[in-house]
């Protein structure tokens, strides 16, 4: 570990200065620690001074000197060290960062309550070596920060080597940290500005940026409420180790909040920690107020897991499990007082269990429980689409599958808005895989219109294909010539084209179609087998024979049979 070197500088300004150290050196002097920063390697990044002002470890430093810092260390006046676990917060336009030491024992420095009068005295100390060093200074003029917090401008410059170090009034109560010089005068941060150093569940914009410069873990927002929403936006960017250490801290802080271990549990699954995360939705179920709410939660949790994430398996979580905490939020729901929020949870409830019900292939009890969703006020478009999907799923006729779907483009009216562009595409794709491809290009149709034609490279050549089963064949050279278009080195529409293009004679476009398909991909069959009989039918047969026989040897049966009809 290496010391600080005491400046000779300091030293012959302190020996000039001829000042006895103040009294209060000895109560305060446990409280200034020495810090080293570290690279994302491990190499050291820097050497400074903090000091601890509050419980917890609590302690203040010099932003500078943790800006790019993935690991820190402090070492107290016996030597001892210990290591920084989180940032408080942190401020670049001021120079401060807050933070906390995972210390088993540490002196707390006294703050001042208000702000230090025109010239009354103040002293800035720097501990090396075991070693307090001095310099005495008065206040001679103050300015105010935010309209709170003073900035005192003191009575003579002192060295640059001694920013970021603590500043005393002469009762020994910590006043501020010398903060920067600006000509021939320097200048003193009030110690009261850390209020301002917090983790936010929204940071400002310039919070943000000078915690995001400093890659220690951070801290979490002043109240349980805060931290929860902090906790939200994080898991959206963190990864699980980073999140997980994160939400750790709030488990710790308030282990007797249940949203804790339910937000917990998300990441443990995520690590295939199942166990862990199992006793964790237990330990939620048993602190949470609202028990319907929590059956709600935890099952949905579950059923993410089997719905998202279904290997590896875990035999406690399957779901007639889910469908256990579904029941229970239901039955625990009808316990609260009536209302609009009994009634909205109830439907929330509900509507989840039919999903669940669904994806269980549980068809004649997930339209049941629509059907009874679906009933007076509650009528919703998706809940017909839901139907739909369970009629289909258990095998019912194209009628009765697609009934609900007429009923829920019902619903939208006329003129139709854009929602009502999923139920009408699903209408077409039942017509096209019952044959009905006329209707099927209908509602295809219909869907692009509600889209305003904003429509994917993939629907036009969807639409297309449909339209050659219909024989519509100048519609479907059209939308996939338009698919080309719009997504010009894929080999599959080209191969599509081609195909399309023998068939109604355009023999030139197939074989350009065809060259341009083998040019992105040499390795689709097709294109060999396509091009060589486009060519048989331009009577060029040399090229005809190659083409097929490089079709044969990449396995087309179908080449092989035009080269024994037309090759004997």
């Amino acid at each position: 570990m290496k010391k600080y070197l005491i400046l000779t500088s300091f030293l012959a300004l302190c020996a000039m200065q001829g000042l006895a150290q103040p009294k209060f050196v000895s109560k305060v002097k446990k409280g200034i620690v020495s810090v080293n920063t570290y690279d994302e390697k491990g190499n050291l990044l820097r050497q400074g001074t903090a000091f601890y002002i509050g419980k917890n470890g609590d302690a203040v430093a010099d932003y500078r000197l943790f800006k790019g810092a993935y690991k820190a260390l402090v070492t107290d006046a016996s030597g001892k060290q210990d290591s920084v676990v989180c940032i408080s917060g942190a401020d670049d336009t001021y120079s401060l960062v807050r933070f906390q030491v995972d210390a088993k024992k540490y002196a707390v420095l006294p703050s001042v309550t208000e702000i230090s009068p025109i010239s009354s005295e103040l002293f800035v100390l720097s501990v090396a070596d075991g070693k307090v060093l001095h310099v005495q200074a008065t206040v001679a003029d103050t300015s105010f920060i935010q309209g709170k917090y003073a900035y005192y401008g003191l009575s003579k410059k002192i060295d640059d080597k001694l920013i970021g170090q603590p500043v005393f009034n002469k009762d020994g109560a910590l006043a501020g940290v010398l903060h920067s010089t600006i000509g021939e005068q320097s200048y003193v941060l009030d110690i009261r500005f850390v209020e301002t150093l917090k983790i936010e569940a929204i940071a400002s914009g310039s919070a943000s940026v000078a915690l995001g410069n400093i890659f220690i873990p951070k801290g979490l927002p002043e109240t349980a409420e805060e931290a929860l929403v902090y906790l939200y936006f994080k898991s959206r960017t963190m990864g699980n180790d980073e999140y997980m250490d994160l939400v750790n801290r709030f488990v710790n802080a308030y282990p007797q909040n249940a949203e804790g271990y339910l937000r917990r549990a998300t990441p443990l699954i995520d690590m295939l920690r199942f166990d862990e995360a199992d006793k964790d939705l237990q330990q939620h179920l048993q602190l949470t107020e609202d028990k319907a709410e929590g059956h709600f939660k935890v099952g949905s949790l579950i059923y993410d897991k089997l719905r998202l994430q279904p290997e590896p398996a875990y035999e406690p979580w399957n779901y007639d499990v889910v469908l256990q905490h579904m029941d229970a939020a239901i039955s625990l729901n009808m316990e609260n007082p009536e209302g609009e929020e009994r009634t909205a949870n109830d439907s929330r409830y509900k509507v989840q269990k039919a999903q669940i019900l669904l994806n269980k292939d549980d068809y004649d009890a997930a339209i049941s429980l629509y059907e009874q969703l679906n009933q007076g006020e509650n009528r919703s478009p998706s809940y017909y689409y839901a139907i739909s999907l369970a009629r289909d799923g258990r095998g019912d006729s194209l009628a009765a599958v697609i009934e609900p779907l007429d009923s829920a483009i019902a619903m939208l009216g006329t003129p139709m808005p854009s929602t009502a562009a999923n139920y009408v595409i699903r209408r077409g794709q039942l017509y096209a895989n019952a044959g009905k491809y006329r209707e099927a290009v209908q509602d295809y149709n219909q869907y692009a219109y509600l889209l305003n034609s904003q429509v994917s490279a993939v629907f036009y050549h969807e639409r297309s294909q449909i339209e050659v089963n219909g024989r519509m064949f100048q519609p479907a050279l059209d939308d996939i010539n338009k698919a080309i278009e719009m997504s010009p080195r894929t080999p599959l529409y080209y191969i599509e084209k081609a195909s399309l293009t023998l068939r109604v004679n355009l023999l030139d476009e197939c074989i350009q179609a065809c060259e341009t398909a083998i040019a992105l991909n040499p390795d689709i069959v097709d294109s060999y087998r396509i091009l060589g009989y486009a060519q048989l039918q331009k009577e060029d047969k040399e090229n005809a024979r190659a083409n097929l026989q490089k079709a044969v040897e990449m396995g087309d049966e179908s080449a092989q049979k035009l080269l024994d009809t037309y090759f004997k």
